[in-house]
């Protein structure tokens, strides 16, 4: 019998963007508490998701001591170790990522290491446009698996990339396999993708949006974790999904989209072993600006309620 789906959440009011991170009003903690504990209702605990940014080896120390207090406020997070060195110090990245994991694998959820290393185009919101991008993938994760086995650390080490549209024309997957082997496909916990069908590039109606999903993800599965040598055995996660409200993105319609996507996932889970659907994110930046990556909340940013917060409640009860 399938598992059921884990939904996981990034509860706080900002985004990053090519043009940097869209911000707003200030979070509050227990408006947020509130709206998670709304959202999971009787079931499982939602697992929340959380970001640091290394930016270099001087970083480490103001890094080490953000994470050092994500990891005690006593909810297992899935954490998200971004790697955005101008300089590619990949070396000193491996070395912070196995701190971390020895410091504190036994109290986070999972650990991702590198943040859409094969995202080229999306400047500081991404970690592919730093240099060694793809090297920090496969070093950091052999130092976190190594670390975990050494420790006996339970969080799960993984990663998360951007849809490859054009395998070929990257070399990514190729690349992985090349540079991490056997040893790197052996040291994953999991493989995440982050998707955004309907947000970036084209528009799709709503009988083009499972299509394409499935399409996403079967690619996924079937042509780049096969061409690194991930095996099937190895669950997909989708770690990051959502649809922004504003001009001609009605919030009626973000509830359908995210309802149509969810489903799409839970159907698909047994055949391509997918485990977990995270929302990004809880609430808008800023629900008075029309750019996109200010309104990608199913809360506004006074934290009300849109349409698809109910249906996400919905769905959880249902489905996880």
């Amino acid at each position: 019998m399938t598992a059921p789906l884990v939904f996981g959440v990034f509860p706080l009011g900002m985004a990053g963007g090519p043009d940097g991170l869209a911000v707003g009003p200030p979070d509050d903690f227990e408006a947020i508490g509130r709206a998670l504990g709304e959202l999971q209702g009787d079931g499982d605990a939602l697992l929340p998701r959380m970001y640091v940014v290394w930016s270099g080896p001087e970083s480490t120390a103001e890094v080490s001591a953000q994470v050092a207090q994500l990891a005690g406020i006593g909810v297992p997070l899935d954490l998200v170790l971004c790697y955005r060195d101008p300089g590619g110090d990949v070396a000193a990245w491996a070395s912070f990522v196995s701190q971390v994991v020895t410091r504190h694998g036994r109290e986070l959820a999972a650990l991702q290491v590198t943040g859409e290393p094969n995202l080229t185009w999306a400047g500081a919101a991404a970690d592919g446009a730093f240099p060694g991008a793809l090297d920090a993938l496969v070093r950091g994760v052999l130092a976190g698996a190594a670390a975990k086995r050494e420790v006996g650390a339970t969080a799960e080490i993984g990663f998360a990339v951007v849809p490859d549209i054009d395998p070929a024309a990257s070399g990514f997957w190729a690349g992985v396999r090349d540079s991490g082997g056997a040893e790197f496909a052996a040291a994953v916990d999991y493989a995440g993708i982050d998707i955004y069908p309907d947000v970036f590039g084209p528009r799709l109606s709503a009988d083009e949006l499972p299509i394409i999903v499935e399409q996403l993800l079967r690619d996924f599965r079937e042509r780049d974790l096969a061409t690194a040598g991930i095996p099937t055995s190895v669950p997909i996660r989708i770690c990051e999904n959502g649809w922004p409200t504003g001009p001609d993105r009605p919030e009626e319609q973000q509830a359908a989209v995210l309802e149509s996507i969810i489903r799409t996932v839970h159907a698909l889970r047994a055949d391509l072993n997918i485990t977990h659907w995270e929302l990004f994110t809880l609430r808008d930046a800023d629900s008075s600006k029309d750019d996109k990556f200010h309104r990608f909340g199913v809360l506004r940013d006074d934290y009300s309620p849109k349409p698809a917060f109910h249906t996400l409640r919905r769905l959880i009860a249902e489905l996880g």
